[in-house]
């Protein structure tokens, strides 16, 4: 992942690689805190990049989701910032998209029409496959390697779907991740399902994460090899790996997919994000501020386009980027590869409203309130309650009582709900815990 020499000013990356996978949560992750799981390739993302630990995504429908992503906005800012897909096609690069969930692709192919989608035909098998390549995310990652071997692409998205779909590694995956006196993992590729209560045995959940740790394995080792064949073609290219919502594992109450989709905790909402800026700047950092998958998208169009390269940003405060500015459009972190102190303390967004299925959610810095759909709301010291496990709200009615009533705007769609300043009691990070 060294790419190009550190006194790098202005020039513009070769391509980019946009990694997107569905059910991707970060707490499996190694990078962000995952200290059981083996993901060496990823790793090797993080030491190439800049880690964002608290990217939370605003809705839970992943089709939504990689619009943000690749519009850099949620609503119809069309003229207000740019994504990946519209600075790609300014700069007359060549997008090709592979993907076994085409579908959630078409409404972008109609706003790009030269957007190239190769689609790959899902599969849902009963059992673990024998060869690496006839996995499902093999089947992927090996036509976007077929793909990227044709010359063509200039900006290659791979969006892998199947996690959420059939868990088919090969065995030896998740082998891996089981002891010699732990119950077999069995064959099967149905992605199990069942409610946990406190009859379940702990070792039925654990077994779950383990073999989905497996799944994941076998993605990293697939994106090594799509790397490498990357870094053969393009000396400097720039790289982002997202996710685009986690999947329930036993955190709250639920493991695998069911029908009625649990609230919107951080199990959910919490996903990975790495970005490798083409300039290897602020490479092997965290920043730990909030931010939603606009952002990135914003962020990878600026970087595309060449408008966020070192010495071109300007000079203008988070008030004046941020006061105002809808929650649907994202906000560039260009200045913070840029070394802007500034933006690093004051931070990006003060807030991430999170909509799904099973309720609603309000983060702010130093909080967490997630609103079951019927159950009452739940309140969680942040960054320190990583799990959103342990509620505090009778400790700390005041704060509960200001999200709530900014939950509560943001849900009946009051004016100037997500961007009128936030309650003092919610900025308070910690000096004054309730």
């Amino acid at each position: 992942m060294n790419q190009t020499r550190s006194n790098w000013q202005g020039e513009l990356p070769e391509g980019w690689l946009l990694v997107t996978a569905d059910r991707l949560p970060a707490w499996m992750l190694s990078p962000f805190g995952a200290t059981w799981a083996s993901n060496p390739t990823i790793c090797q993302f993080a030491s190439a990049g800049l880690s964002c630990d608290r990217v939370l995504v605003g809705t839970t429908d992943p089709t939504k989701t990689l619009h943000e992503i690749a519009l850099g906005h949620s609503g119809n800012q069309h003229d207000t910032v740019v994504g990946p897909l519209a600075a790609a096609e300014a700069r007359g690069w060549n997008v090709t998209v592979v993907t076994d969930a085409e579908e959630q692709f078409s409404d972008l192919k109609t706003l790009f029409p030269t957007l190239n989608v190769v689609g790959v035909a899902p599969q849902c098998v009963p059992v673990t496959v024998e060869a690496e390549s006839e996995s499902s995310c093999g089947h992927v990652l090996r036509a976007a390697i077929h793909e990227f071997e044709k010359g063509t692409a200039d900006l290659l998205w791979v969006h892998v779907n199947s996690l959420g779909v059939s868990w088919d590694a090969p065995q030896v995956w998740r082998d891996g991740f089981f002891d010699e006196d732990d119950p077999p993992p069995g064959p099967e590729a149905e992605i199990p399902q069942f409610a946990v209560t406190d009859e379940t045995d702990p070792d039925q959940v654990s077994a779950v994460r383990q073999i989905f740790a497996g799944e994941l394995a076998h993605l990293d080792d697939w994106l090594g090899r799509l790397v490498a064949t990357v870094s053969s073609r393009w000396q400097r290219f720039g790289m982002l790996l997202f996710g685009l919502r986690g999947i329930p594992l036993g955190l709250h109450g639920q493991v695998g997919i069911a029908p009625d989709e649990p609230a919107p905790y951080t199990e959910l909402t919490h996903v990975p994000a790495i970005l490798v800026d083409p300039a290897d700047r602020q490479a092997s950092q965290r920043y730990g501020g909030l931010l939603m998958p606009v952002d990135l998208g914003a962020t990878v169009g600026e970087l595309i386009a060449g408008s966020g390269v070192a010495g071109s940003g300007d000079l203008t405060t988070h008030h004046e980027q941020v006061e105002g500015t809808p929650p649907d459009v994202g906000q560039s972190i260009g200045r913070l590869l840029e070394g802007d102190a500034g933006l690093w303390r004051s931070g990006v967004r003060d807030r991430v409203f999170s909509v799904g299925g099973g309720g609603h959610a309000l983060t702010v810095a130093g909080w967490s309130l997630v609103q079951p759909r019927d159950a009452p709301a739940k309140l969680f010291l942040k960054p320190d309650d990583y799990f959103d496990l342990s509620d505090v709200a009778d400790r700390s009615r005041d704060v509960s009582k200001g999200l709530a009533d900014c939950l509560d705007a943001l849900v009946h769609r009051h004016s100037k709900a997500a961007t009128e300043p936030l309650p003092a009691v919610l900025v308070d990070q910690g000096t004054k815990r309730r």
